[in-house]
């Protein structure tokens, strides 16, 4: 069997069925895209035709040697919505006009007229710093929250100016969008922003080299791993992948995608999920958990409640470094991206 076709039948019946078709004595010789040996020591070759190297420790190696600032079994990292996606459009299609006000008004319009300023409140509380992942139109629009966030210590993370995802434009063009949302930051909140999130965590395969040669130390989206990991570009730049894999325990995954209503139900939906993370941190090795607050979502007043009790449940743990999705990435690149 030729290498193409090895591939091709992996990708529709996994691996081991396409080896098994080679027949039992025969084995194809590994090249730099084909699974090589070594997988007993944790080890495999690159995922096939992976545009990037990648930088990870492997996984039988993560006992002992990963470790937090805290010497703690987990990493709490937050991020808080900032979103607005354009006008929305009837999905009637005889209506007579097309602008969705209602759904547009439920969304991104009490997003910023009650929703936000109800969890930075909740946030204050607790004394919790946070990432906000606005888009950067509405940071030109509200520049003076933006500011006030900054000076309290929560970073600004850069994400496309009208909430379009850059996976609809040309290299050139999602570059210059990313210039573009980047001086909207640093002008609006007197810092550049180093961190940067497609709505959705789409990416494209040039985004990385992009966020890289823009000066960015990491990108959301990519979802390889439990644990941030490393990229390093055609051009031999490094950024840092701070993914949001257990995108389940997100406010809008429980109350939306779940259909849960009840604030008891999903506060016990969410401590299962934290000690489920928290207790493989002490039995495996530190883990790292991420939780997002969608205020037009969850910061309503039949939901606060539970947001109150996620954020003090969480804080009852004092081995638990909180961090921004900053402040995990310049821990990474400082402390893992050698190997």
């Amino acid at each position: 069997m030729k290498r193409r076709d090895v591939l091709k039948a992996f990708s529709l019946t996994g691996a081991f069925l396409a080896a098994s078709q080679t027949g039992r004595g025969q084995r194809e010789a590994p090249d730099d895209h084909a699974f090589a040996a070594g997988v007993e020591d944790g080890h495999s070759s690159p995922w096939p035709h992976w545009p990037f190297d990648e930088i990870r420790i492997p996984y039988r190696e993560r006992a002992g040697k990963i470790k937090w600032p805290n010497n703690g079994p987990l990493c709490v990292y937050m991020y808080v919505t900032g979103e607005w996606r354009g006008h929305q459009t009837l999905s009637d299609p005889q209506a007579r006009y097309k602008r969705d006000l209602r759904g547009e008004s439920e969304t991104g319009q009490y997003e910023y007229t009650v929703g936000i300023w109800r969890a930075i409140k909740l946030l204050d509380k607790f004394g919790i710093k946070v990432s906000f992942f606005p888009t950067a139109g509405m940071v030109e629009k509200y520049p003076d929250l933006f500011r006030e966030l900054t000076s309290k210590g929560h970073e600004i993370i850069s994400r496309p100016y009208g909430g379009v995802p850059t996976t609809r434009l040309t290299p050139s063009e999602e570059r210059k969008e990313i210039q573009i949302c980047t001086a909207v930051i640093e002008k609006a909140t007197g810092q550049r922003p180093i961190g940067f999130d497609n709505p959705g965590g789409v990416c494209t395969d040039k985004t990385p080299e992009i966020l890289a040669d823009e000066g960015y130390l990491w990108m959301g989206g990519l979802k390889g791993d439990d644990l941030p990991y490393g990229i390093r570009t055609r051009n031999q730049k490094k950024i840092v992948v701070v993914g949001s894999r257990h995108t389940t325990t997100n406010d809008y995954a429980i109350f939306e995608t779940r259909g849960l209503r009840s604030a008891k139900d999903a506060f016990e939906f969410f401590k299962d999920s934290f000690d489920a993370y928290y207790k493989l941190g002490k039995e495996e090795f530190p883990g790292a958990f991420n939780y997002g607050i969608h205020p037009q979502h969850s910061c309503i007043p039949d939901r606060i409640g539970f947001q109150e009790r996620a954020l003090d449940y969480m804080l009852q743990f004092q081995d638990v470094w909180f961090a921004r999705w900053g402040d995990l990435a310049e821990y990474w690149m400082k402390n893992y991206m050698d190997v």
